[in-house]
């Protein structure tokens, strides 16, 4: 059976993964905080993490043919990815003047508190500072909520991009959070209070990978800067949040196209629920008749080495303009195009949801097999680059923008259109940093 198979890889991957991870746990558990390992642990999650469960439905959906061409995809990016993390060739002049930036206690209050700011203003504007109306907003359909983006983009839509810097706040918010003996006890409760928030933004929104890169992130501020890292302290908060994030993530699933509010007044056993269900999940995926659900991205591969190339041409650099010209705002540029010259959900025929292949399965559209290669030894390579800010071990600002780089990976894990957007969080910290640093008059 074909979800028998995938199991079978899955099965292997985790393996493997292990095995690698317990070798490279030799020079140190902090050895183990990287962006390479999280990469390959988000791609596992997005692709082959539900073939642990029963998933029968997945047989009657997949050609089995097009199934072994979608696993031979996929394990030639993990492949590629494993190999280029361990080519260190990027120039790292950048990271070095960033690991020289030195950070005040205070300053880090002053970028979390700035960033909070900035990521609800959007929110708070919609709903004019009215703190039970944002809370009722939130009880929402995620696209209803009086917040959300406009279609076309106007200047208003800019505040909209504000909200990346939600993904700024968790890495700071961790290392306030372990280095808090630096910090009175209302500082640290208030950080904590609008992390708390900002969970709760995400997970009622239903949108899992954003609260993922969150949690992800905070975490890793955490962990990072730690002068001894304890298993006792590791294993124990690893094994909670990750049982306690697929939990969620499986009801998030449930009531992200209902909304939160309906979700907890109707409950999952109502008619209304399995009609809302049938008509957002696409192809009769029914709760019943699956186990533990992510999206099915290896189906969705599977249909795209079925159409390329022989139904539709390689995107090529049409892929590449799409994807680079994503953060710039259509209030700027009017005229910018908003989608590839062939989109995903047309090639499968989805209506009224989009279609998500992971990263692979875009390179492959955009080339084939050759670009498969190459973008996941890009991608291995930026890995080792990015990592080197870990280094900095005594200075606790380049490992917050280290920490912040895990949104950039598991966005890119998820979608290489993204990944562009997905660097401006760090961007934005990196230059919050060096207007602090420079208004002290330090070089």
């Amino acid at each position: 059976m074909p979800s028998q198979v995938a199991r079978w890889v899955s099965v292997v991957l985790l393996i493997g993964f292990a095995i690698s991870f317990l070798l490279d746990a030799r020079a140190g558990l902090r050895n183990l905080i990287r962006v390479d390992i999280f990469a390959l642990l988000s791609f596992h999650f997005l692709l082959y993490f539900e073939f642990l469960f029963e998933q029968s439905l997945f047989d009657t959906l997949v050609i089995p043919d097009d199934l072994v061409t979608a696993i031979h995809l996929t394990l030639m990016g993990v492949a590629t990815i494993v190999i280029g993390r361990h080519i260190d060739i990027f120039p790292k002049g950048t990271l070095d003047h960033i690991g020289k930036i030195e950070m005040r206690p205070r300053d880090f209050l002053i970028i979390f508190f700035g960033a909070t700011f900035l990521n609800f203003l959007p929110m708070l504007l919609a709903v004019e500072f009215n703190p039970i109306a944002w809370f009722e907003e939130t009880l929402k359909w995620r696209f209803g909520r009086a917040w959300g983006r406009g279609r076309y983009g106007d200047l208003s839509a800019l505040l909209f991009e504000l909200q990346l810097m939600g993904y700024v706040m968790p890495p700071v918010a961790g290392v306030i959070l372990a280095r808090r003996k630096l910090y009175s006890k209302f500082a640290v409760a208030v950080v904590l209070f609008f992390v708390v928030v900002l969970w709760y933004s995400a997970f009622s929104s239903g949108t899992r990978n954003v609260l993922a890169i969150q949690v992800a992130g905070f975490f890793a501020g955490f962990f990072i800067v730690q002068k001894q890292l304890k298993l006792k302290l590791i294993i124990p908060t690893v094994l909670l949040v990750g049982i306690g994030f697929v939990y969620l993530a499986g009801m998030m699933l449930e009531f992200r196209n209902m909304g939160l509010g309906r979700y907890i007044e109707e409950g999952r056993h109502t008619a209304a629920f399995a009609e809302i269900e049938d008509q957002y999940q696409g192809d009769n995926l029914n709760s019943g008749e699956y186990g533990y659900f992510v999206d099915y991205n290896l189906w969705r591969v599977a249909q795209m080495s079925a159409a390329f190339p022989q139904y539709y041409d390689y995107l090529g650099f049409n892929f590449v303009f799409v994807a680079l010209t994503k953060p710039i705002p259509r209030a700027f540029w009017p005229g910018k195009p908003t989608d590839l010259a062939v989109s995903i959900e047309d090639v499968v025929g989805a209506q009224g949801y989009t279609v998500a292949v992971a990263w692979v399965g875009e390179a492959y559209i955009a080339g084939g097999r050759p670009w498969i290669i190459a973008i996941g030894l890009l991608i291995g390579m930026f890995c080792c680059y990015w990592n080197h800010l870990a280094k900095y071990i005594t200075t606790p600002f380049p490992l917050i923008v280290f920490a912040s780089g895990f949104y950039a990976i598991l966005l890119l894990m998820r979608s290489l259109q993204f990944f562009t957007t997905s660097l401006l969080p760090s961007v934005a910290l990196v230059v919050m940093g060096i207007v602090i640093h420079k208004s002290r008059g330090e070089n």
